[in-house]
């Protein structure tokens, strides 16, 4: 039985997920280096299916061990070392996953063994998920004995998961400056940059969403070119090397066959030219395709994968084109694959679990519905691929997001015309009104899941929908009513962003406690030497905190500092915390806690989210007061959410 203190090692090492030297795991859990070696031997004297591996330069790391018999796991139900959720944020939608899809309820006590984490981290990350589910009325957590359920209404599940998902992606599906190291062969950047100039020359513009899985396609083509690996066309119709498209996908593989030295063949270009015309592909391939004795119609197979992604996560995408034609353009390339048994390499699986989770589990979803359709194994990097598609068109329903109204009025036509005109002058820029009705039938009201009711007449329902009454001639308090309902939504909208974004960003390895310092300088010092140590950010990225600094001091109240950078980037977001030891004189106030921000190029949406949360702290005194009362990693993070 592990005690405490080795808990948290192995804690510590699952998060980190690389090499940690003995001295940071000391100064980490506050022992010697000497007690850091005999908590390792004991971790690996316990029985189990995680170990940890111990390297005389590079210190240790977690490791996953296998049966002395036949090599295989102890125990089919742990999670893989690599995908052990590494952050609360990613634990928490570990659970929400499990609880929604998976699991009716979870063991809480087998949960801690799965992850390797304490009974109170999980503790905490439940008060979050409680906190997370707040505005969806009907939904809660429920405790048996040693498991937990979410308990609610249907409806209301989906709803979350939803928002959920649009909160995952928030403009910001794919960082393809830290994919660019997964391929070894070449540059990624530069292989985007010419596409750049392609696109450019032609006066061709792409919709920005499909921009990075354009990249990716393209990275993953030039990947399996380089090592012989080519794609067949088969039954293209006419009229497609017409196409400005396949002009383009020509145009850019004879610069990356000069560039790279590696020949490629007419059956990439003319697939790639399908995959940027998006939903006019359609047109230019067929329905059909052979597998084996069977010919199967793919555009069935799209239809039936959309309707399978409706029916277990609630999540409709059936009048997205673009993701159509692109299903239709990967299930032909599966089922080639499939036919010449050629695998995908598995370049970037690992990135899209870790950081876009729920986007995955729907990859696999597909997955398996195809599975079952074909009648063929199909490997885990095609999750991965479908993935992309749809981590796209989640992005390109949440780049539209406007709150979705249903109308309620039992008048005639030129009234509602009226009412309806009136009202949108005021908010159209924040909601639709996606249903027009003379009165309320719940069927439909459920069907259509508005984010709000506005209607004329006196209504009493049980669903959890905001209901706003309104005057036929939109009178001024009509106008505030509105305002005041679009204003909640936001304020539930922020608060499931910040909860499934902040998580991620505080890491207990950036987490520095009764930090003494005599300098505001000194204190950013530490925190970005630590952070270039680990490779989060360069050398630049210190002088560019300073610069900031120097124009004027990110300290607010007296308690908080937000040191940041212009124009610096991370290669991975993260809040880089010090609770201070004793308070430094910062700017005109006295400093207690400091949270310095480091930012990825396309994370830069977490700028607003993080600062819209500093405002809201500062204004609430007794709130901001207990933040910065000196606490471990995990107190903080649970008043952070609070």
């Amino acid at each position: 039985m592990l005690n405490g203190r080795q808990e948290k090692l192995l804690e510590l090492l699952a998060e980190k997920q690389d090499w940690m030297t003995s001295r940071e795991l000391a100064e980490l859990l506050k022992v010697t280096d000497r007690t850091i070696r005999s908590d390792v031997d004991a971790v690996n004297r316990q029985p189990g299916s995680l170990g940890i591996e111990s390297n005389v330069r590079r210190g240790y790391r977690i490791i996953r061990r296998q049966e002395e018999t036949g090599g295989k796991d102890r125990t089919s139900d742990m999670v893989k070392a690599s995908e052990i959720p590494q952050t609360p944020g990613a634990r928490c939608i570990y659970m929400i996953q499990k609880l929604l899809f998976e699991n009716r309820e979870l063991n809480l006590t087998k949960l801690q063994s799965q992850i390797y984490v304490s009974g109170y981290s999980i503790q905490n990350d439940l008060k979050r998920i409680r906190k997370m589910i707040e505005p969806y009325t009907g939904l809660k957590l429920v405790k048996n004995l040693e498991c937990i359920s979410l308990q609610g209404d249907e409806h209301m599940k989906r709803k979350f998961y939803r928002d959920l998902l649009v909160a995952e992606v928030q403009e910001n599906f794919l960082n393809l400056n830290r994919l660019a190291h997964l391929y070894k062969n070449f540059d990624l950047i530069e292989v985007k940059d010419i596409f750049e100039q392609v696109l450019e020359e032609y006066d061709y513009s792409i919709h920005q969403s499909m921009f990075p899985m354009l990249i990716v396609h393209a990275g993953t083509s030039i990947e399996r070119i380089s090592a012989c690996h080519y794609v067949q066309m088969e039954d293209t119709q006419p009229g497609l090397e017409d196409t400005i498209e396949y002009q383009i996908a020509n145009t850019f593989f004879e610069r990356i066959a000069r560039r790279l030295h590696i020949n490629v063949k007419e059956g990439e270009v003319g697939m790639f030219a399908l995959v940027i015309m998006g939903r006019r592909a359609s047109n230019y391939a067929s329905d059909h395709i052979k597998l084996g004795e069977r010919w199967l119609n793919t555009r069935r197979l799209v239809e039936g994968s959309l309707m399978r992604l409706l029916e277990v996560f609630g999540v409709d995408y059936r009048d997205d084109e673009d993701l159509a034609a692109g299903l239709k353009m990967h299930i032909h390339s599966l089922i080639e694959r499939a036919r010449s048994q050629m695998a995908l390499e598995d370049i970037f699986l690992d990135e899209i679990k870790q950081n876009y989770p729920l986007i995955f589990e729907m990859g696999v979803c597909i997955t398996g519905y195809l599975e079952e359709e074909l009648g063929i194994t199909i490997a885990d990097m095609e999750s991965g691929f479908l993935a992309l598609h749809l981590g796209a068109a989640s992005e390109r329903l949440n780049s539209v997001r406007k709150y979705r109204a249903m109308m309620i009025m039992p008048y005639n036509q030129t009234f509602f015309d009226m009412c309806e005109k009136r009202i949108m002058e005021m908010f159209r820029e924040r909601m639709e009104i996606v249903k027009r009705c003379s009165y309320f039938e719940e069927a439909e009201v459920n069907r259509i899941a508005p984010d709000l009711i506005l209607t004329t007449t006196a209504i009493e329902h049980a669903l959890n929908i905001l209901t706003v009454p309104v005057s036929v001639f939109v009178d001024s308090e009509t106008e505030a009513r509105i305002l005041e309902a679009l204003n909640k939504l936001d304020k539930n909208r922020f608060r499931l962003e910040f909860a499934s974004h902040i998580g991620h960003l505080m890491r207990k390895e950036h987490y520095h406690r009764n930090l003494i310092c005599q300098t505001p300088e000194k204190v950013i010092e530490v925190l970005c030497d630590k952070l270039e140590k680990e490779g989060v950010v360069d050398s630049d990225f210190k002088d560019s905190v300073l610069e900031r600094e120097r124009l004027s001091p990110t300290s607010f109240a007296n308690a908080l500092a937000v040191p940041h950078a212009f124009q610096a980037y991370a290669s991975k977001s993260t809040i880089a915390v010090a609770q201070l030891g004793q308070p430094v004189k910062w700017g005109g106030f006295e400093v207690r806690l400091v949270m310095l921000f480091a930012i990825n190029e396309s994370d830069q949406r977490m700028i607003k989210i993080f600062f819209d949360w500093v405002s809201n702290i500062i204004s609430n005194p007794r709130q901001l007061e207990r933040l910065v009362q000196d606490c471990s990693y995990e107190e903080l993070v649970e008043r952070i959410m609070e």
